[in-house]
């Protein structure tokens, strides 16, 4: 029974391990995305979601545009990372935690508080 248990837990282990880990498809990336939903501590919060466009090519060259707000600047993908640096500004990063040819999920962190934008291929 013990010898199960720790076999079980070596799975469960491994897999938390191997998806923390996963590598993401750049390319998948490149393109024009609008955002669909902005969830905070997973619930609805008070940013619009769909005044969000991402342009990124493939140059490594992004564009952001949030209301009358924006910024342009370049990017990079590694493994399930994006990092963005603003043009004059700080580089800054954010989980990719799904990414399809029409769907990008990105996880964010801003003061400890845990958001979630959800974005779409246009």
């Amino acid at each position: 029974m013990k010898s199960a248990f720790i076999v079980l837990s070596f799975i469960l282990l491994t897999g938390f391990v191997v998806s923390c880990n996963l590598t993401v498809d750049e390319t998948l990336v490149y393109g024009d995305w609008k955002g669909v939903e902005w969830l905070i501590e997973g619930q609805e919060g008070n940013y619009d979601a769909s005044s969000t466009y991402f342009s990124f090519d493939t140059t490594g060259r992004y564009t952001y545009n949030y209301g009358d707000m924006g910024e342009q600047g370049n990017f990079t993908v590694v493994n399930n990372e994006l990092f963005t640096t603003p043009d004059g500004g700080m580089k800054m990063m954010v989980r990719i935690q799904k990414l399809t040819p029409d769907t990008m999920v990105l996880g964010m962190n801003r003061g400890g508080t845990s958001e979630t934008l959800t974005l779409a291929k246009q």
